[in-house]
């Protein structure tokens, strides 16, 4: 899995991790809320434009159970293991 920050830019090639066995299909995406108000909507509306955009036609939606809580460590293998991208919503 490769993680961009696009507050710092793109890792060189020796940071990104190596994904082992098969992967998810080109075109397949997860918007995933910090599940603050107003989070979903906003994602689900950019999800709405990239499939417009870029064509991405198999869009998933995941969230934490609440915004205090980090992310579970099961649910994000599990969403790695399913999407080639996220969009996450992570700021303020």
């Amino acid at each position: 899995m490769r993680i961009i920050d696009p507050t710092y830019g793109t890792p060189s090639e020796e940071a990104s991790t190596a994904v082992a066995g098969d992967r998810p299909p080109a075109g397949t995406l997860c918007l995933f809320s910090n599940s603050k108000p107003g989070a979903s909507d906003l994602l689900r509306g950019v999800g709405d434009q990239l499939g417009a955009e870029r064509g991405i036609l198999d869009v998933g939606f995941a969230a934490k159970p609440n915004a205090a809580a980090g992310a579970d460590e099961d649910q994000l293998d599990h969403l790695a293991a399913r999407y080639r991208m996220a969009v996450v919503a992570i700021g303020d």
